[in-house]
């Protein structure tokens, strides 16, 4: 997580996801590979792992912001992509506390096809690690040994959103 939530990245993140603001997303997207490249040598990471917006949920944004940054990521890095999809709609995770956003995502992904050793979770922003933590239990069930996680921007501490 190269970023933390706030401020300028706030914002870009904000007009990505809520606005489907694509300038916005490009920037993050350049942002997210520089760091990962800074940060993983070739051949640490052999896929991408994405957890997908239920369907009602992107059709209301009008994409799915998390997918969209995966897909440009895996191409840009050459690396496999997968979509872990959702067993069911769950509520936003938007001002729920620790416990709850763990609740609410509990077993919620689902990856149907085997993985490599080595995976790269995707989300935008990380704020509690719910998200990131479910969709690593999927992934592990799918064959998944070491498991990375990533995000543009993590909150500062103690601050949900």
């Amino acid at each position: 997580m190269p970023f933390l939530y706030e401020d300028d990245i706030a914002g870009l993140i904000q007009r990505f996801k809520f606005n489907a603001d694509r300038r916005a997303g490009q920037i993050l997207l350049q942002l997210m590979v520089q760091a990962f490249r800074a940060r993983h040598g070739p051949g640490h990471v052999q896929a991408i792992v994405t957890a997908d917006l239920h369907p009602g949920r992107a059709r209301e944004r009008g994409f799915d912001q998390t997918l969209w940054l995966g897909r440009r990521m895996a191409r840009e890095l050459d690396l496999s992509l997968y979509q872990a999809t959702r067993r069911r709609l769950t509520p936003t995770q938007r001002g729920l506390s620790r416990p709850a956003r763990k609740r609410n995502v509990h077993h919620v992904y689902q990856v149907t096809s085997p993985l490599p050793a080595h995976v790269l979770l995707l989300d935008d922003v990380m704020t509690t690690g719910a998200t990131l933590e479910a969709l690593s239990s999927a992934c592990r069930k799918q064959g998944a040994a070491h498991v990375t996680a990533g995000a543009v921007a993590r909150t500062p501490a103690g601050r949900a959103i």
